[in-house]
């Protein structure tokens, strides 16, 4: 009986130290009454989605104790990336403590070593305390599902004594990405003139975004509709071309763009934020071909992320303006010749006649010879000796009555007829003077002016 009775009292007195060394004990709870750290899916960009957790500390030796917190396993999504801890702040709710003192009553930041959060009075006393949290979705670095574990601690100080309960924290973030897709003039629309032939003066699309998060971020650029005029006849394929300019390495185009119908890929990285300009040029030698008029199209620019795609559509406008005109290049000095002798070989000169016309309508180039050459004595040149040829390249249409070379005749008429659509022209003139016998010394002139018509 005596033996049976000291093993009773052994057991109880191991018992009873145990329950002592245990003098703090800690209780963790979300004030929301679920059993996590859970915010909800994150869009936009500020402060957003604060969460309470309500700690109590129950001490039953009287000494004093502090509370501390610290991330106990990193915050990281399904593909590894950890969360930025800056965009998670967290602060104690000032006087929801009944004794003792708070810390952290001003806002900071999450990390992984530990953060002070309470400490009690002198007597010990058991108290309780409510500690928040807090996004900054303007912080996040990356989009996901994220999850990671909190640690709270209670220490007993100068005993030994300690707790600790963790807390899984949930999170769930999407892209606040914003575009910006513009004209420079007309948000909605892009106008090409017939001057805009470089990057200062032409109109342009600036297309900007923020908010990425560093997801790969494509933007293409869709012709939707070719631009066309009233008769639906589109513009050519060669008169429009594009320039992506900007300080950025994602552009996707180098140097001039062909505008062409279908999907091309302008630009693509990972950037958190970038910008750039899309310029719309003309091509100053085929626009001259394109027939006058007003085309209207649309073109659509899609931005890919992971998030899905956005589109923007636009206007475009190019405006083409008639073309009539003629442009008479003379070789240097004009059309002079020098000590013709009457038995020196005959001299040549040559005029080149360029016609630029968008109109669709036939034309003429007349030649007009008012007067004979005439020296300042009155002496006529003798027109037999002085000769003109019209050549007109191979493959190019129009036609002339001067194929051989025939004597200059006074008046006025035509050297070049265009063909029926009325397409522009280059063409050379060839003026052919022969010295004569009976010639008579001097300088002799006459003008000859050509003009444009109509037919």
């Amino acid at each position: 009986m005596l033996r049976g009775a000291i093993v009773t009292i052994l057991f109880y007195v191991v018992g009873f130290t145990q329950i002592c060394f245990a003098s703090v004990s800690l209780s963790v709870n979300p004030v929301d009454g679920s059993n996590s750290l859970r915010f909800d899916t994150m869009s936009s960009a500020g402060m957003e989605n604060k969460k309470e957790i309500h700690i109590r500390v129950n001490s039953t030796n009287g000494g004093r104790f502090q509370v501390f917190q610290r991330i106990l396993e990193p915050i990281v999504n399904e593909k590894g990336d950890a969360l930025n801890l800056q965009a998670i702040e967290t602060q104690t709710l000032p006087n929801s403590n009944s004794s003792g003192t708070l810390y952290l009553q001003n806002a900071d930041h999450m990390n992984m070593s530990d953060q002070l959060l309470y400490s009690s009075s002198q007597a010990g006393t058991s108290d309780s305390f409510i500690i928040g949290y807090t996004l900054n979705q303007s912080l996040i670095n990356t989009s996901g599902s994220f999850r990671g574990r909190l640690v709270f601690t209670v220490r007993g100080m100068g005993d030994g004594s300690s707790d600790q309960m963790t807390i899984d924290v949930f999170l769930k973030t999407t892209s606040s990405l914003k575009i910006v897709v513009k004209g420079a003039h007309n948000p909605g629309r892009i106008r090409i003139k017939s001057s805009d032939t470089t990057d200062n003066t032409a109109d342009f699309v600036s297309i900007s975004f923020m908010g990425n998060l560093n997801q790969d971020i494509r933007i293409y650029q869709e012709v939707e509709t070719m631009p066309q005029n009233e008769s639906d006849q589109e513009l050519g394929l060669d008169v429009l071309q594009i320039d992506a300019q900007g300080g950025t390495e994602g552009l996707r185009m180098e140097g001039l763009g062909s505008f062409k119908v279908g999907k091309s890929l302008i630009y693509s990285s990972s950037k958190d934020e970038d910008n750039f300009n899309i310029y719309f040029l003309v091509n100053a030698n085929q626009i001259q071909k394109q027939d006058a008029g007003s085309y209207m199209g649309k073109i659509k620019y899609l931005v890919e992320t992971n998030q899905g795609t956005q589109e923007f559509t636009m206007d475009i406008q190019c405006d083409i303006p008639p073309v009539f005109s003629m442009n008479v290049t003379t070789p240097p000095g004009g059309v002079s010749f020098s000590h013709v002798m009457s038995n020196s070989p005959p001299q040549e000169k040559e005029v080149l006649v360029t016609v630029l016309s968008n109109l669709h309508k036939p034309y003429q180039v007349l030649q007009d010879y008012e007067t004979r050459m005439t020296s300042q004595q009155g002496k006529e040149f003798d027109s037999k000796y002085f000769n003109v040829q019209v050549e007109i390249p191979s493959g190019q249409n129009g036609q002339t009555d001067f194929t051989e070379f025939s004597s200059v005749q006074t008046g006025e008429y035509p050297v070049f007829s265009s063909d029926a659509s009325g397409n522009g022209a280059t063409f050379k003139v060839l003026y052919r003077l022969q010295g004569y016998a009976q010639m008579s010394p001097g300088n002799f002139l006459a003008p000859i002016r050509f003009s444009l018509n109509q037919k």
